[in-house]
């Protein structure tokens, strides 16, 4: 997901943007992958996600000993328990 991620944003165009959404709940899978996505791009700027009619969650910033990104705030997640439908990590990225 790391490599996929990263080919996406290289394709971009100058202020283009991109969404990454998994379906998964881990971290490793989520916050993870586009702190990767920060840490090898300086001009990756992860955008504040607004979705309305849903009940969002806050990401998570730190898992086990790592501490992401703060720019990882931006991003939400959606729980299956709180909207009846399945879990989603969601992230707006754009291309400075």
């Amino acid at each position: 997901q790391k490599k996929l991620l990263l080919t996406a944003f290289d394709n971009l165009k100058k202020n283009g943007e991109l969404v990454y959404s998994t379906c998964s709940l881990e971290p490793e899978e989520d916050e993870e992958v586009i702190n990767y996505l920060l840490a090898e791009r300086s001009n990756a700027k992860v955008m504040p996600v607004k979705l309305s009619g849903l009940k969002i969650s806050p990401p998570v910033l730190k898992f086990g000993k790592m501490e992401y990104n703060l720019q990882i705030k931006n991003v939400i997640r959606i729980w299956p328990q709180d909207n009846d439908t399945e879990g989603f990590f969601i992230a707006k990225i754009k291309k400075g």
